[in-house]
Formats: structure tokens, sequence, C-alpha cells
């Protein structure tokens, strides 16, 4: 049964705490962020030394996705939830031209520092810094 991943958003930077159930702690974060969706949740990879495992959030529909991944930046004013950052559930295919973009973002920040530079739709975009 393939799964519809619009659906779906990925929750990285989320401590791994026996304390406090996994369920629970991602309804903190949507808390933060003004949501109260519902929601089923899981740790998804492997175990490793380099960081705590990404969790995937299923949630009702890709209209719910779109509003909590607009509010994500609420996250960085929070003192408990400043390293967690949330992504869309992209394939690999997905992620590799993501992290391309990424690479040409970083790129270009180094090249044109006095510019702003962002991807939107698949693609880099410079602007002239306003500010």
């Amino acid at each position: 049964e393939e799964e519809d991943q619009s659906r779906n958003i990925m929750v990285f930077g989320l401590a791994e705490d026996d304390q406090k159930g996994l369920k629970e702690e991602i309804m903190g974060v949507m808390e933060v962020i003004g949501e109260k969706p519902r929601i089923e949740v899981c740790r998804v990879g492997q175990v490793s030394d380099k960081g705590p495992q990404p969790v995937k959030v299923s949630l009702s529909n890709s209209l719910v996705v779109s509003q909590i991944l607009l509010m994500a930046h609420k996250l960085r004013d929070h003192e408990r939830y400043r390293t967690v950052f949330l992504s869309p559930d992209r394939s690999l295919e997905q992620r590799t031209e993501h992290r391309t973009l990424v690479e040409e973002l970083k790129k270009r920040k180094v090249k044109e520092p006095d510019q702003k530079h962002y991807i939107r739709n698949g693609t880099v975009y410079s602007v002239m810094n306003t500010s």
C-alpha cells in the first residue's frame, strides 16, 4: 500500500525523550505553531550517533500540511523547539533534487553576499537585499 506523501511532514532535531511520549512531544510542537491536528507519528531511519531520528507525522490532508509548513517559522522563537525543523515528506528523487538546490543556494550566498537568496518551486532566486 503506497502512502500519500502529501499528507506527511518530517520533523528533524526532536530529542528522543523516554519520559515524554512521541505523540505528546509532536503535539507540543504543533501547539507552538498554533495547530491541533489529528496525527499519527513514528520515528524513521536507523539509530545513529549523529543525532535523533527524524519523525514522520501523518495528517488528515495536504491542506493541514501546508498550513503547518507555513507556520513552522514560529519554532525558531521557542526555547524548547529552536533546533526542530519541519519539511515536507520527499521521495528519494525529490530529496536529491532539493539537496542540489541547497548546494547551489549556499554557493550563491558566498558568491553574492549582498543579495537575498531563496528556493521556490525548484529554482534558486536572488534579489537585492533591501534590509
